[in-house]
């Protein structure tokens, strides 16, 4: 984004100036939508969110409800992959607590064989 801005302001040719700009845009409508996703994630309404960015509540549905949806889908995959991933480790780490526990078990019952 910084590029983006940085190129905006300091490229002596308008054409390239303009090309940094609709870059810029497009960058903060994303961080815009990103925002929104966060506020409804806390309690905030359409009417807020229109509200905070001088639209309606109807505008900014129509503007950043399909980012929105999507920021919360693709949070949801990464969620179920983290979980997954934890559980994958806590079930490793079972099987083997239960293979020393085991072990250790047999290594007790041969020891307690021997000693009689």
């Amino acid at each position: 984004m910084t590029a983006a801005w940085e190129t905006a302001l300091s490229d002596p040719d308008p054409l390239v100036a303009m090309g940094a700009t609709k870059a810029l845009i497009e960058l903060l409508g994303t961080w815009q939508a990103k925002l929104a996703t966060e506020a409804m994630d806390a309690g905030a309404t359409w009417g807020a969110i229109g509200g905070t960015v001088g639209v309606t509540r109807q505008a900014a549905w129509e503007r950043l409800h399909r980012e929105v949806d999507q920021f919360k889908r693709q949070l949801k995959t990464e969620l179920k992959r983290q979980v997954k991933k934890e559980v994958r480790e806590i079930s490793d780490r079972h099987r083997q607590e239960i293979s020393e526990f085991t072990e250790e078990m047999k290594r007790r019952a041969r020891e307690a064989r021997h000693s009689f």
